[in-house]
């Protein structure tokens, strides 16, 4: 017996499953049959919601880059020095998730340059508030002026994608990077 869903129930198992499945071999290796076999519906019901599977990369680094935002959101409100915050930040898991998994390497590819560059404006979307409130704390802890916070985190977070794209940075330089930008006092490990 066919079992009904509401609509956005049905969009969010879709969007799950390919969340999944991207994790564990890419959006490039994973065809809309594995997807909707995953949730076992129609294919045309993957067409209903989404135009193309380019909507669906989109809907899943949106899921994504909404957690990163939240996880950013939590250790910016918590307590703890700017430099706390920031080392709580880059060791959460989920970075290094982030880095290594299939899903990113294939946002990598030069024919997905336009998927990567929506990537990116959604990470910037979801994660400057936070770091602007942290970089506005560690300009603050040393005497400087809040003012370039918004500056420094776009500028920054900005270039990491870019560079991170090419390969060129991995998160020990990210590390080293902010130590030194904020005057922390130690070098990264």
């Amino acid at each position: 017996m066919r079992v009904v869903k509401k609509p956005e129930e049905r969009k969010a198992e879709m969007v799950a499953a390919a969340s999944k499945l991207f994790a564990e071999q890419g959006f490039v290796r994973t065809s809309v049959a594995e997807i909707v076999s995953a949730v076992d519906v129609a294919k045309g019901l993957f067409y209903y919601y989404f135009t193309t599977k380019d909507d669906m990369v989109k809907a899943v680094v949106e899921g994504y880059c909404s957690y990163l935002g939240s996880i950013a959101e939590q250790i910016a409100d918590g307590s703890g020095t700017a430099e706390e915050k920031f080392d709580a930040l880059l060791d959460h898991e989920a970075w290094q998730q982030c880095f290594t998994a299939p899903l990113t390497r294939d946002l990598c590819l030069p024919q997905h340059a336009a998927l990567y560059m929506d990537t990116c404006d959604r990470m910037i979307a979801h994660m400057a508030p936070a770091l602007e409130r942290i970089a506005a704390q560690a300009l603050r802890e040393r005497g400087g002026s809040e003012a370039a916070a918004h500056r420094i985190v776009s500028i920054g977070l900005y270039g990491i994608l870019m560079t991170a794209r090419k390969g060129e940075t991995t998160m020990e330089d990210v590390r080293s990077m902010v130590v030194r930008l904020f005057g922390f006092k130690r070098e990264a490990a």
